[in-house]
C-alpha cells in the first residue's frame, strides 16, 4: 500500500527480524545500527515508536536497553498473544487515529490481521524502513528536547493506573486533573498554529488556517480566543487545547488526543458558556449542555476523607415517576437515591401514579391543611402520602423526572379555589356523564378506584374539566419548578419516543409520537438556555419497533440501561460521587424484576403488590455492597 509518510505521528515495530536481526527466543540476536538511530532521528522530528512484539517482555526490554534505545519507545506490547487487537488497544489507549499509525512487521499475517481490526493503518513490511530513512532525513528536527515523547510517557502512567482501577469515576477523581484557560495566545502562537493544522479526533470544527489567518483572529478584538493547559497527578500535559468564540458562536473548538476521556472538552464548552458550536465531521468525544465535569479543579483533592467526597455521599439524587423511571433506576449506581414512584395506597387500597404530573406536585406540596382536607375529601384518587415530596429539599442535588405522564391526564380546577389536580386519561373526563357508566364498571382505567354515581355527579359539582397539558403548559411547569427547588437542585428529564408505536390500540396514545415531538423540540429549545434543566433523550437509544413491548412508553431492557448510563454519568458529574458497581446478586434480583416489567404487567395493580417486598431487599443488598 502507498504510505503517506506525512501524516505518520506513531511508528510501531515488530522486533524479530524487523527491528534487529534473528529471533530473540531462539538464541542471540544482532542490532541494526541504521533501525536505533532511526528511532532517535524520529523521536526529534516529533514521530513517536512503540513495539509490538511476541517475546518475554522483560528479555526483549533488557535487549532494547542494551542497545540504549528503550526509552526511545513507549506502550510497548511485549507478549506471546496476536498482534491485531494489541495494536487496536495501543493506538486507542494512546488516544491515536490508526490512519496516523504505522505498523512494520516482517511477517505478512501479523501485517494482515492488524488490518483487519484497523483497516484505517498504514502497514509494510521491513522493506519500508529505506524509505522512511529517505523521507525523514530530510526533515529540520523539530522536538529535540522530545517533549511530544515525554508527554506520551506521563499518558502511558496515567493508563497503566487507570488498568489497575476499576471503578473509572473513581479514577478520574483520583487523578485531580486540573484545566486552566489562557488568552495570551500570541505567546504561543507557534503551538497553537500547529493544533490547528494536525488536531484531527477532537477537532470540532475542523477550520483549518494559516499562521496569518491565525493571528489576525487573536487580534480581532470581536474574537475570543484562548488556549487550554492540562495536568495531572501523573504529569503536565502542556498546551492541548485552543478556541475562538466570536457571537457565542465557536470558529475553532480543537484539543489534542492526549487528553481524551478526562472531560477536558466539555469543561472548557461549559465554562465558556456553551457557544453555538457546528461540528464538521466526525469527533471521537461530543459536547453539550451537561454540567462541567465536577472531577475537574476540584476545590480538595478527593482523598478518602476530604469534604469534596464528604459532600458527594450526601448529595441527594431524587427520582420522581411511573414506570419509566422506576425501571431506569434498576441500573442506576449511587447509594444515595430518595424514589418517589406510583405506589399502591395504604389506606385507600388504590394505584396513585398522578402524584409524579407537574399540576400535582407543583400544588399539592404547597396547599393548606383546609386544602389538603378537600383534597383527600373530595378526592377517593387521593391519599395522604402524595402531599410529601423530597423534591423541594434544599440539599436536592439532582431531581429525575419524565415528561411521557403530562400529556396524558386529565386537568381538573377546583370550582371555589381555583387550585388545580391532575388525574386520569383525559380523553375520559370524569365530569363528562357519558363516561360515568364505564369508571363504576371499571371498563375504563381507574386506578383501582370504586367510582359511585353519586361520587361521581359530586366531583363534578365541585370540578371543572380543564382538558390537558399542551406542550407550551409543559415548560411552564418546568419554568415554574426551576423557581421552587433549590439554587443548586438541576431537573433532569427523560423525553419520550418520536417514533410512533406501530401497534397502538389504545385511544389515548393515539400519534402520542407528535405530541412528544412537539414537548421535545421545544424542551430541547429551554434546555440550552438554562444550565438546570438536563435531558435524557429516549430517542437518542431507540433503533425500532422491536424497542418497544406493549405501547409507545414501554420499552425492553436496553432502552433504560442505555438511559441509566447518561442518568449515572450526570449523577457523577453533578455530585461527585464515585459510582460503584452493583453486586450480581442486586443485579439478578433487578433483572428478574424488571424482566416481568418488561411484559407490561407492571401496569396492573398486582404488579406494584408483588414487586414492592422486593425493593428493600435490592436497597439493603446495594448498600451491603
Amino acid at each position: 500500500m502507498d504510505i503517506d509518510f506525512s501524516i505518520i505521528k506513531l511508528i510501531i515495530w515488530d522486533l524479530d527480524d524487523t527491528f534487529w536481526i534473528g529471533t530473540l527466543s531462539e538464541g542471540e540476536v544482532q542490532p541494526i545500527q541504521q533501525n536505533i538511530e532511526l528511532v532517535k532521528h524520529l523521536t526529534d522530528c516529533g514521530v513517536v515508536n512503540a513495539v509490538c512484539s511476541k517475546n518475554d517482555k522483560p528479555t526483549a526490554e533488557a535487549k532494547l536497553h542494551e542497545y540504549g534505545i528503550l526509552d526511545f519507545f513507549v506502550f510497548n506490547s511485549i507478549d506471546w498473544t496476536p498482534k491485531g487487537q494489541r495494536i487496536s488497544k495501543l493506538i486507542k489507549d494512546m488516544g491515536l487515529r490508526p490512519v496516523n499509525c504505522l505498523f512494520i512487521d516482517d511477517n505478512i499475517v501479523n501485517l494482515n490481521e492488524a488490518k483487519y481490526y484497523e483497516p484505517t493503518l498504514m502497514v509494510a513490511e521491513p522493506d519500508i524502513l529505506a524509505q522512511i530513512t529517505e523521507y525523514f532525513g530530510k526533515q529540520t528536527p523539530s522536538d529535540t528536547i522530545h517533549k511530544r515523547l515525554n508527554s506520551y510517557k506521563v499518558l502511558q502512567t496515567k493508563v497503566e493506573a487507570k488498568e489497575r482501577i476499576s471503578d473509572n469515576m473513581a479514577f478520574l477523581y483520583d487523578s485531580n486533573t486540573r484545566v486552566v484557560l489562557h488568552d495570551d495566545c500570541m505567546n504561543v502562537v507557534d503551538r497553537l498554529h500547529e493544533l490547528v493544522l494536525r488536531t484531527n479526533q477532537l477537532n470540532f470544527t475542523k477550520n483549518r488556517c494559516s499562521k496569518d489567518e491565525l493571528l489576525a483572529l487573536i487580534n480581532d478584538s470581536t474574537c475570543s480566543c484562548g488556549y487550554v493547559t492540562v495536568s495531572d497527578k501523573y504529569g503536565d500535559y502542556g498546551i492541548v487545547g485552543f478556541y475562538c468564540v466570536r457571537d457565542h458562536q465557536c470558529l475553532h473548538f480543537l484539543f489534542s488526543c492526549r487528553t481524551i476521556g478526562q472531560g477536558v472538552e466539555q469543561y472548557v464548552y461549559a465554562t465558556l458558556g456553551y457557544p453555538q458550536l457546528t461540528v464538521v465531521g466526525e469527533v471521537i468525544n461530543s459536547v453539550d449542555n451537561s454540567p462541567a465535569p465536577a472531577w475537574i479543579n476540584q476545590s480538595h483533592h478527593a482523598g478518602k476523607d476530604s469534604a469534596s467526597v464528604k459532600n458527594a455521599k450526601s448529595a441527594k439524587i431524587i427520582i420522581k415517576g411511573a414506570c419509566d423511571l422506576n425501571l431506569m433506576a434498576s441500573y442506576l449506581l449511587s447509594d444515595n437515591i430518595i424514589t418517589e414512584f406510583t405506589y399502591i395506597s395504604v389506606t385507600r387500597g388504590n394505584y396513585v401514579e398522578h402524584h409524579n404530573h407537574s399540576i400535582n406536585y407543583l400544588t399539592l406540596p404547597f396547599l393548606s391543611e383546609e386544602e389538603r382536607r378537600i383534597w383527600l375529601d373530595d378526592c377517593i384518587f387521593n391519599d395522604e402520602e402524595m402531599f410529601s415530596t423530597a423534591m423541594y429539599d434544599t440539599d436536592a442535588s439532582i431531581i429525575f423526572l419524565s415528561t411521557m405522564i403530562e400529556p396524558n391526564l386529565g386537568i381538573y380546577r377546583h370550582k371555589k379555589t381555583g387550585k388545580c389536580l391532575a388525574w386520569g386519561e383525559y380523553l375520559y373526563p370524569l365530569t363528562d356523564s357519558k363516561n360515568w357508566q364505564s369508571y363504576i364498571n371499571h371498563e375504563l382505567f381507574d386506578a383501582d378506584n370504586h367510582f359511585t354515581e353519586d361520587w361521581l355527579k359530586k366531583f363534578s359539582e365541585e370540578f371543572e374539566f380543564e382538558g390537558h397539558l399542551s406542550p407550551e403548559d409543559i415548560i411552564h411547569n418546568i419554568d415554574t419548578l426551576r423557581t421552587k427547588v433549590g439554587s443548586n437542585t438541576r431537573l433532569c428529564y427523560l423525553l419520550g419516543s418520536e417514533m410512533p408505536y406501530e401497534k397502538n390500540a389504545q385511544n389515548n396514545y393515539h400519534d402520542r409520537h407528535l405530541v412528544y415531538k412537539a414537548i421535545n423540540t421545544l424542551l430541547r429549545e429551554y434546555a440550552k438556555t438554562h444550565d438546570n434543566v438536563l435531558l435524557i433523550d429516549f430517542n437518542d437509544y431507540i433503533r425500532g419497533q422491536e424497542d418497544f413491548t406493549n405501547n409507545i412508553n414501554h420499552f425492553h431492557r436496553r432502552i433504560y440501561f442505555e438511559a441509566a448510563t447518561q442518568a449515572n454519568r450526570y449523577i457523577a458529574e453533578i455530585t461527585g460521587q464515585r459510582l460503584k458497581q452493583k453486586s450480581k446478586l442486586n443485579m439478578l434480583i433487578g433483572s428478574c424484576i424488571d424482566r416481568i416489567g418488561e411484559t407490561g404487567f407492571y401496569q396492573s395493580r398486582v404488579w406494584h403488590i408483588l414487586r414492592r417486598p422486593f425493593m428493600p431487599i435490592r436497597s439493603i443488598i446495594h448498600k451491603i455492597h
